[in-house]
């Protein structure tokens, strides 16, 4: 019962999460962002996650999993409140995802490893499942309703509607309506570093999958708004065909399970990054937003798969007592990608169009999609 509810939690937390990724965007072209200044805006979202992430896993493993929820849900509607308290200034679009981004990975991290430590080795996968279903519908319903709110509130209504839906699953948390778990203590996490579980063999290319996975997620969330943007969508469009994307997530993340019983892991995710990189390949070359919602809703049944999978990857080699730092430095190694994509391409971009951007991330999911494929391959011979 208790992993239905706090999953039900999150879905309403990443909600706000969702619509901050396309609102942000959106505003800051409104306010006539330099493509310099957008990838700032875009960058700095990722700065804090990239120092951090590690940090805060460690911080779930020592103290526990309901400060760092409570401080994180907390801090997510206070860096909302500032666009909407201070409007129509970029700066303040910089100062609020800086906060935005170090709150945000203190809620997903610890509540990542909260789900884990909830499962056990058995019904890890099933959990983790669930946990993404979630994930994959508030993926639907955020840019869904931040685009509708746009084009009927405008944007700083917008940034109070997702202001007041980050803080609601904060106060099951602050006011203890739910029971959690205390974290199990180990005395052996103390004897390892940082470096050791970095270039640890499975972890190592666990991380490297998992950062490919989830940078290629980061750039459809910021580009696309852009592009879509760029070709004149209205911003309730936009939001539709990012929603299309979540609901190919929910379907493939229900046939997940199915999947995993007739096939390996490694094989569902080699295929699921193939088919990714084919809808990223795709997407500048089209403009109709029909073609776009095709095209998204590939992406999404590919890409849907690929996240419960490497969170259990994650999970199931980290040492004991070490579960959230691992986690941690997965969300490092994504968001460090994340930083340094939207300065080397936010200028390029503006010059060579969208090209460069989505066929790079293409060619980086299916380069790994090809290497699972060739590890499957020597590991079965």
């Amino acid at each position: 019962m208790i992993l239905y509810i706090l999953v039900a939690l999150f879905l309403i937390y990443q909600t706000s999460v969702r619509g901050n990724t396309i609102l942000v965007t959106l505003y800051a072209i409104d306010l006539n962002a330099s493509a310099f200044y957008l990838s700032m805006i875009v960058a700095t979202t990722s700065l804090f996650p990239m120092l951090f992430a590690a940090y805060a896993g460690r911080v779930s493993d020592r103290i526990g999993f309901r400060l760092p929820m409570t401080t994180g849900m907390l801090g997510t509607c206070i860096a909302l409140l500032l666009p909407y308290l201070f409007p129509h200034h970029l700066f303040i679009l910089l100062i609020s995802q800086s906060l935005f981004g170090l709150c945000q990975i203190f809620t997903i991290v610890t509540m990542q490893n909260l789900i884990g430590a909830l499962s056990t080795k058995e019904n890890r996968s099933y959990y983790f499942s669930t946990f993404s279903l979630g994930v994959a519908i508030s993926n639907f319903l955020g840019p869904l309703i931040t685009g509708l709110s746009i084009d009927h509130l405008h944007f700083n209504q917008t940034y109070l509607l997702l202001a007041v839906i980050s803080i609601i699953p904060g106060l099951f948390f602050l006011f203890r309506w739910i029971k959690i778990p205390n974290p199990i203590m180990h005395k052996e996490r103390q004897q390892s570093n940082f470096i050791k579980l970095l270039i640890d063999p499975s972890l190592r290319k666990t991380f490297i999958t998992s950062g490919i996975i989830l940078t290629g997620v980061g750039i459809y969330e910021f580009y696309f708004p852009i592009y879509a943007k760029s070709i004149n969508l209205s911003a309730s469009m936009i939001g539709i065909i990012i929603s299309c994307n979540a609901i190919a997530y929910i379907l493939s993340r229900l046939c997940m399970n199915p999947l995993l019983k007739k096939f390996k892991g490694e094989a569902i995710l080699g295929g699921c990054l193939s088919i990714s990189a084919i809808a990223f390949f795709m997407i500048p070359l089209f403009e109709n937003p029909f073609l776009l919602i095709v095209i998204s809703f590939v992406m999404g049944l590919g890409l849907g798969c690929c996240q419960p999978l490497s969170i259990v990857m994650a999970y199931s080699h980290s040492p004991q007592g070490r579960t959230g730092e691992v986690l941690g430095i997965r969300l490092t190694i994504n968001k460090s990608v994340q930083f340094l994509v939207p300065i080397i391409f936010g200028s390029l971009g503006s010059l060579l169009g969208f090209f460069p951007i989505f066929w790079s991330n293409a060619a980086l999911l299916l380069f790994s999609g090809y290497s699972l494929f060739e590890r499957k391959n020597k590991s079965s011979k």
